[in-house]
């Protein structure tokens, strides 16, 4: 909320209301903390009441009743942010902060419609890691992930717009600010823009974690992740995070941001869907919390409806102040409040305004987005960088069925390729120099992708076999009580695609030592992975139609090493051909783990070391063929092992008739196929004297070869019945 002031807008408040401001100045420093807040919830509701004799005041009200009203203290509720905490001990040390600031969002033309510009800031950034012991220290593809909920959310590209209320979706805007880890130090070294530093610090931090490590901020938004945050007595709450706004000639101790390690980003150590760092940028670029100073003071901008106090939880029906005109309800969705994180989906026309005025200005953080520092930090556009290129990639879909386009996109880190070599064994084109190529897959198999990227300072290049799986587009390829102990073949195989989506050598493996049943398992060296790296195995198409019910089970045996205990297995579900998939069961902690604190590899040495699930698939059984995933995401633990997958169901034949069953063709000189009838199911040849020929169960393909000699017989499933003639 804004509000204006101009000369010939006066309304003379009510005596009732002057008295009881009177009373709360001159005695809040005597009251208990109880009295004063029942005197401001008085002081409030009686604002409320006369509001209709305001109306004048409702976006232009008179300074000194602002100033009085900003000193009425609100509910305390538990701290996120330690912001205002903080800015007030700025205005301590910098007497002349509020003046400056004051005159800053004077000189914003708010009145001006915020159109889309063409110019897009993008901001360099490093994130120094301060950690105290190994579950703090968070992987690079968190921070990458906590960059890229940024540039979701301040580009408004977040999956979650939809949710904007009609109210509000007028002013929701695209703020055309971008983040970019530096690839550049100040040293002018490559680097990933991710630095490590082991601190007790990281506990109960506060702004003397930046003596440990920062990097020039008048040309890199630091950003600390520690353990927790501690800002002294007086605050409360937990504080998730804090920042500080632009102030001209600001030293690192009263710049950039603090985050709790487990506030950034969606993945890793992650707890939430990655907002407060969202919100804590907010400040670093120029905003308050709508909620500042309550109904009557505000946040400087006129399109955040006034909100007493901090919004918790999702209350979509809210609406704490009724001093605006038109009285809308509160603006949960703001970045800039506290509500969850799955609440919150927008900035405002407003508060876009503030932040690209202070990106404006020189002495602001206008340094930060200059072609100059671009090319420091290296973030600029086609920068030569003086190192060769890493290469890496990644995929849309990995799993796919034939005739499906997949999207690849260079993801090579340090040095700036300049040129790029790709190879696509089985698709269409088989070969491209594009930075971000597609392909189309037309025929069924596994398929090798590589990637060698060059420029002036060398090359290198990323082969990963059987990358690509490529399904065929029939029905499945399942039988029922089919059991999987990897006896027969290695992986990847016509059965199994091996997911590996971080490039590295670290997958999946046949494993003839260790195993649950048989003679074989599979293994992860997860001993030796990376943090938040995801290894995934992948059935092919299952047939379930006219299935009643289906389990699917498998063994695991998986251990966690000192300090490292955040693995998880995730089962998913996916009904198109991997475009898709519904998560089932995800195993961690206590359920997850045979051992824990295994210092040294380990595997498994007994039977007890196995754990069983048992999941009941039932919802998915229907006409479309389904596909199951078993993903594993480290947490930095011990090694991991698979068993022993079946997937049982129980047909439901009484849906099927005599006339949904053919045999085709024919005659046949001996192979046919049995259509109508799902794979799994039991059958049994007779010859016409009534001897058994041969029974089974119907294979992948649903065929039956009859190893006899030609003549009449009797196919029989269930209580089908079927002549067949062997010519």
């Amino acid at each position: 909320m804004r509000f204006k002031f101009k000369s010939g807008r006066s309304t003379r408040p009510l005596k009732g209301l002057r008295k009881y401001i009177f009373i709360y100045l001159t005695t809040k420093n005597l009251c208990t903390k109880n009295q004063c807040d029942e005197l401001s919830k008085d002081i409030v509701l009686l604002t409320r009441r006369i509001n209709a004799k305001l109306q004048t005041m409702q976006k232009y009200i008179r300074l000194p009743l602002i100033i009085a009203l900003s000193l009425v203290s609100s509910a305390v509720f538990g701290q996120k942010c330690g912001h205002d905490q903080l800015e007030a001990e700025v205005k301590r040390l910098f007497p002349a902060f509020e003046s400056a600031e004051n005159e800053f969002i004077q000189d914003i033309d708010f009145d001006e419609i915020q159109k889309t510009e063409a110019t897009v800031y993008k901001i360099p950034v490093v994130v120094h890691i301060i950690w105290d012991d190994n579950s703090d220290n968070i992987s690079d593809k968190q921070v990458r992930d906590a960059i890229a909920v940024l540039n979701e959310d301040f580009r408004r590209l977040n999956a979650d717009t939809t949710n904007t209320r009609s109210i509000f979706a007028g002013v929701a805007t695209d703020c055309e600010i971008e983040f970019e880890l530096a690839q550049l130090n100040p040293q002018g070294n490559c680097t990933s823009g991710i630095t490590r530093t082991q601190s007790a610090l990281s506990t109960n931090a506060n702004n003397i974690v930046k003596n440990l490590i920062s990097w020039p901020n008048n040309k890199y938004m630091n950003i600390w992740v520690v353990n927790s945050i501690d800002l002294g007595s007086s605050g409360s709450g937990t504080v998730l995070g804090y920042a500080y706004k632009p102030i001209p000639g600001q030293g690192t101790t009263f710049d950039g941001l603090v985050v709790r390690h487990d506030r950034m980003g969606r993945i890793g150590t992650g707890n939430s869907a990655g907002r407060t760092l969202t919100h804590e940028v907010g400040h670093y670029l120029g905003l308050d919390h709508p909620f500042k100073g309550g109904c009557f003071s505000g946040d400087n901008c006129a399109d955040t409806p006034p909100v007493t106090e901090a919004s918790f939880g999702c209350n979509l029906t809210a609406n704490t102040c009724s001093n605006d005109n038109p009285d809308k309800l509160d603006q949960i969705e703001n970045y800039m409040d506290y509500s969850d994180d799955n609440c919150m989906n927008m900035f405002t026309q407003d508060q876009r305004a503030i932040m690209r005025s202070n990106l404006n200005i020189s002495n602001r953080r206008g340094y930060l987005v200059t072609p100059n520092n671009a090319s420091i930090t290296g973030i600029a556009a086609n920068a030569t960088l003086p190192c060769a290129p890493q290469a890496n990639y990644s995929v849309n879909q990995s799993v796919i069925c034939v005739g499906t386009t997949v999207q690849f996109e260079d993801r090579s880190v340090f040095g700036n390729p300049s040129s790029w070599q790709w190879n696509f064994p089985g698709g269409s084109p088989n070969s491209s120099t594009d930075e971000n190529p597609t392909v189309t897959y037309h025929y069924k198999g596994n398929f090798n992708v590589s990637l060698k990227v060059t420029n002036g300072n060398g090359s290198n290049t990323l082969l990963q076999n059987g990358f690509i799986s490529v399904r065929k587009n029939a029905p499945g390829l399942w039988v029922n009580g089919f059991q999987s102990g990897f006896e027969f073949s290695s992986i990847p195989s016509g059965t199994w695609h091996v997911e590996n989506t971080d490039g590295d050598n670290i997958k999946w493996q046949r494993n003839s030592f260790n195993f649950y049943e048989g003679a074989y398992c599979v293994k992860l060296d997860n001993y030796n992975n990376q943090v938040d790296n995801s290894d995934a195995l992948i059935t092919d198409k299952i047939y379930v139609g006219g299935a009643k019910t289906m389990n699917f089970s498998f063994k695991y045996a998986v251990a966690s090493k000192p300090g490292y205990a955040g693995d998880r297995i995730v089962v998913s579900v996916s009904q198109d051909c991997g475009a898709s998939w519904q998560s089932v069961r995800t195993l961690l902690g206590p359920l997850l783990y045979a051992t824990t604190n295994k210092a040294n590899p380990w595997n498994p040495t007994s039977l007890n070391n196995w754990r069983s699930i048992n999941i009941n698939l039932s919802d998915y059984v229907g006409p479309d063929p389904i596909m199951l995933k078993i993903d594993f995401i480290s947490g930095g633990g011990n090694n991991a092992f698979l068993d022993d997958f079946q997937l049982v169901t129980v047909l439901n034949n009484e849906e099927i008739s005599i006339q949904d069953v053919q045999l085709v063709p024919n005659p046949s000189n001996g192979i046919f196929e049995v259509r109508g009838l799902p794979s799994g199911s039991e059958y049994v040849i007779y010859a016409i004297d009534g001897r058994k020929v041969q029974q089974g169960q119907l294979n992948f393909e649903r065929s039956i070869q009859i190893e006899s000699n030609p003549g009449y017989y009797i196919f029989q499933s269930g209580d089908f019945r079927k002549p067949i003639i062997i010519q």
